[in-house]
């Protein structure tokens, strides 16, 4: 069972260029050709004997750079979280109880935001509905993060910052907002201690727009 159990893991992940056109981005600057961002031909369903450990326990594989996590639920419905840690980038996979996929959703960890696109399935694996989340934008989710790097470099560099919180205005909810990506950092102590600033990037030419602060307040 447990050489069955490696060999369908090795089977998912290495057939990740296996992929209908419909998931194909052409934009390694986004990181869009990454598997991260794509949906293989095995990731569509889970068989049943893969189902059963399941029942039994949630299944994780975990390396430096990349982690799945495959958990069953009470409400007999089946969720594949796989990370990418260098980008920080999670794919959400659910799955109903039969083990055939439902959607998919991607989120930025910091922030936990969702960013590219979510789909919606059908009874039979065909993509049914999408949600664009970076609707209306040029500039995507990792360029703007690039922006503000040159931007805030010193600061990036006197307060040791190690990360970056994104967020951005969802033209779906807001169809009259401007396309805006919105960037924080996650400085060392002394940086935590000041107010926030939020970097403001234009979502269609990656203008630096402006910084606001959000105030911090300690009891």
């Amino acid at each position: 069972m447990r050489y069955f159990l490696i060999f369908f893991i090795l089977v998912l992940f290495a057939n990740c260029s296996s992929v209908p056109k419909e998931y194909l981005v052409s934009d390694d600057i986004c990181y869009y050709n990454d598997p991260i961002f794509k949906i293989s031909k095995e990731e569509l369903s889970l068989d049943k004997e893969f189902l059963f450990l399941l029942k039994k326990d949630t299944i994780i594989v975990n390396n430096k750079s990349f982690k799945s996590e495959f958990m069953y639920s009470k409400d007999e419905y089946i969720t594949n979280k796989q990370t990418n840690k260098q980008i920080n980038i999670a794919k959400y996979i659910r799955y109903d109880h039969r083990g055939k996929i439902k959607w998919v959703e991607f989120k930025y960890l910091n922030g936990y935001k969702n960013i590219f696109k979510d789909f919606d399935y059908n009874d039979k694996s065909e993509v049914a509905k999408i949600i664009d989340y970076e609707k209306g934008y040029n500039i995507c989710w990792a360029e703007a993060i690039a922006i503000v790097k040159k931007i805030a470099k010193k600061d990036i560099e006197k307060y040791e910052v190690t990360g970056f919180n994104l967020s951005h205005n969802n033209l779906n909810e807001f169809p009259k907002a401007k396309p805006e990506w919105q960037v924080t950092l996650d400085g060392n102590e002394e940086y935590e201690l000041k107010d926030v600033k939020v970097y403001r990037i234009d979502g269609v030419t990656g203008k630096f727009l402006r910084t606001t602060k959000i105030t911090t307040s300690y009891d």
